[in-house]
Order: structure tokens, then C-alpha cells, then sequence
């Protein structure tokens, strides 16, 4: 019979292992919705680009909460590691697809040196950044543009986009960051809590 400690050990190791291997995609998705969001006149189509960048964050988020799930149906080690390797090789899939990429304009337009030089932030919505500060980029009347964006400056789609790049944001911070692994033992105590008859 194996003890509860070793079952619980081997769910919160695969958690945590997986936690670490997305935690930089998920943080680069915000970092890309964010910067459409303050540099929309660089896209052609900035709301297809913001949800593209919103798809990220949400297929990877949900990769990891189904790796939890699957994980704390497992009932021996062995299981719940087989489940982990199946899980991150399809949290990894989309990365071994770029790797195999040769010689593709899209994967060199992508790439970090590239990507590096165009993507440069112009603008913040920073609470240390005073109002009347401008950016180093003119809009097509040739004026400066204003460094700071402030919600009320926004139009209505990019005010639902923003609200919606704030709740993943608080999500990110207050639950996904830090306390994601730790919901695998968490939940593998408290289910068997709540369904078990009295």
C-alpha cells in the first residue's frame, strides 16, 4: 500500500515542474496584451493581435489547471508522472513546431533580435508617469504622442480589452504566480473531504 505522502509528493513535484516550464509564456502573453493595448496604431488589426495574445495566456493557463486535474486523479506515482510527461509534451508542442521551422519569414519576423527593435515601448499607463509627458513617436498629424494612456483616453473596445488584460493580470498575480502548484495537494485533500459520505 502506498502512503498518502508519497502520492502527494509525486503531485506536487509534477505540478511544480510544469508551473515553472510556463510561467515565462504566460508572463510573455500579458507582456504582448498589454503592448498592443498601448501601441495599437503600430497593428494593422490590434484587436486580432490582442486576442491572439490572449489565447496564448488562456491555452496555456488551461493546460496547467488540466495537468492539476489529471494529476490529482491519479493514484499511484507512476501514473501521475506518465500523466505529467503527456501533459508537458503538449505544453511544449507549439515550441517544437517553431524549433522544426526552417528558413520561414513569419519564425524570423518573431525571432528575439528581431523583435527586440521593433517591439520598443512607447507608452504606460504607469501612476508614476505625470500626464503631460510625451512619448518619441508622432501620430499622423506629426505631433508627439502622449507617454501615458489613461483608460478614459481609450475607445470602448479597447476599454473592454483592457478590463479583460486586468482580470488576467490579477489572476496572474494573486493565484496563478505563486499558489498554482500548491492547489494539486491542496485539492487532493479537499476532495476526498467533500465527497466522501457521512
Amino acid at each position: 500500500m502506498l502512503s498518502i505522502g508519497a502520492i502527494l509528493f509525486a503531485r506536487f513535484i509534477c505540478a511544480t515542474i510544469l508551473h515553472l516550464s510556463l510561467i515565462e509564456e504566460v508572463n510573455s502573453a500579458l507582456m504582448n496584451m498589454k503592448f498592443v493595448l498601448n501601441h495599437h496604431y503600430i497593428f494593422q488589426r490590434p484587436n486580432l493581435a490582442f486576442m491572439i495574445s490572449y489565447m496564448h495566456f488562456f491555452v496555456t493557463t488551461a493546460t496547467e489547471l488540466c495537468n492539476v486535474c489529471i494529476i490529482i486523479t491519479s493514484l499511484y506515482p507512476v501514473s501521475i508522472v506518465l500523466n505529467f510527461i503527456a501533459i508537458a509534451i503538449i505544453a511544449e508542442f507549439d515550441n517544437y513546431v517553431y524549433g522544426s521551422m526552417r528558413n520561414e519569414y513569419c519564425k524570423k519576423l518573431i525571432e528575439k533580435n528581431i523583435a527586440e527593435k521593433v517591439l520598443i515601448v512607447h507608452h504606460t499607463t504607469s501612476k508614476r508617469c505625470a500626464d503631460d509627458e510625451l512619448s518619441d513617436v508622432k501620430d499622423e498629424d506629426g505631433n508627439y504622442r502622449k507617454l501615458k494612456i489613461k483608460f478614459s483616453d481609450r475607445s470602448c473596445g479597447s476599454k473592454c480589452m483592457f478590463s479583460l488584460y486586468k482580470i488576467c493580470r490579477i489572476y496572474f498575480v494573486s493565484f496563478y504566480f505563486y499558489f498554482l502548484p500548491f492547489t494539486s495537494v491542496m485539492l487532493s485533500i479537499l476532495v476526498p473531504m467533500l465527497t466522501q459520505t457521512p
